[in-house]
């Protein structure tokens, strides 16, 4: 198992100078991504915090892009329903490009109906815009003759450049039974957020109920304080307490069958944060999951 960062370009940490020596850290402790949270514009109704102050996903990965050399990029995740899908294909062949390479597309489907209503989406249809969305940008970053007609989106006579020299890997994120289904029918990987080992082991049962392959990669992303509780934050599905019990946590989701940790750092304050990142880092055996014979090449070095 590998562990990646969830980059705070959302919160109090949400600045250019503090990302950007969070990034450089990360890569220098050999994390093997940073991901990106995605809002654009949320109703005031909500609190302030943690949506009030935020840095977009892909022109955030596209600046890190040029900060660092080797650490994997991802959208963790980008909420695609509410975006031209057109646009995203373009961002990310650019996001890659600019990366050498480096980058993961995640997607999910969000759950702020007020967010739809402002970007003109329609959050009663986000299901199906997600599949067909999917598949028009599988379509312009994958095939040399692009071309796609949907109910919603249409296109073909393209150009499309520069295309990815590799399959940028398409991830898709959730925890219901229709985003399951959704990453085992139309994507690379599937994408988790605050689940128990057990429950990532059912998740994996349903997605062997559709035979996906040996390259598709289970990523997990969880809530994290070493040396402390996180309140609110039930510690069966996160990573809190001694070193010990953080240690044996990580362990629990290795056998559970997940292939990429993505730590989310519970600390508004960046020297906690520096050292955080340094005592998970130490306490992490990188070596191959049990589960499974290798990490995919391209998700390792893809986000």
């Amino acid at each position: 198992m590998i562990l990646g960062l969830s980059i705070p370009n959302v919160g109090p940490l949400a600045n250019c100078a503090n990302v950007t020596e969070i990034a450089v850290n990360a890569e220098e402790l050999g994390y093997a991504c940073l991901w990106t949270t995605d809002h654009i514009i949320v109703p005031n109704s909500m609190p302030y915090q943690p949506f009030g102050n935020i840095l977009e996903s892909m022109t955030t990965l596209a600046y890190l892009a040029a900060r660092t050399t080797t650490i994997g990029l991802g959208t963790g995740i980008l909420v695609l329903p509410q975006r031209d899908p057109l646009l995203v294909a373009k961002q990310a062949a650019t996001v890659d490009h600019l990366s050498n390479g480096r980058f993961t597309l995640a997607t999910a489907v969000g759950y702020i109906e007020g967010e739809y209503k402002y970007l003109r989406a329609d959050f009663a249809q986000r299901g199906r815009l997600a599949d067909e969305y999917i598949a028009a940008i599988r379509a312009l970053l994958e095939t040399a003759d692009a071309r796609f007609h949907g109910e919603h989106i249409n296109f073909d006579n393209v150009w499309f450049d520069p295309r990815p020299a590799k399959p940028i890997p398409l991830v898709v994120g959730g925890n219901s039974a229709a985003a399951i289904t959704r990453a085992a029918t139309l994507g690379d990987g599937w994408y988790g957020w605050r689940r128990r080992p057990d429950q990532v082991s059912e998740a994996l049962g349903r997605l062997a109920e559709h035979k996906v392959g040996d390259s598709f990669e289970v990523a997990l992303r969880v809530e994290a304080r070493v040396g402390g509780a996180i309140p609110g934050i039930e510690p069966a599905c996160s990573l809190q307490g001694d070193r010990e019990a953080v240690a044996a946590q990580i362990a629990r989701y290795d056998a559970a069958g997940v292939d990429r940790l993505v730590i989310d750092l519970a600390t508004t304050d960046l020297s906690d944060y520096l050292n955080q990142i340094h005592t998970l880092a130490a306490l992490h055996d990188p070596s191959p999951s049990p589960h499974r014979q290798q990490t995919p090449p391209a998700l390792d070095t893809g986000g």
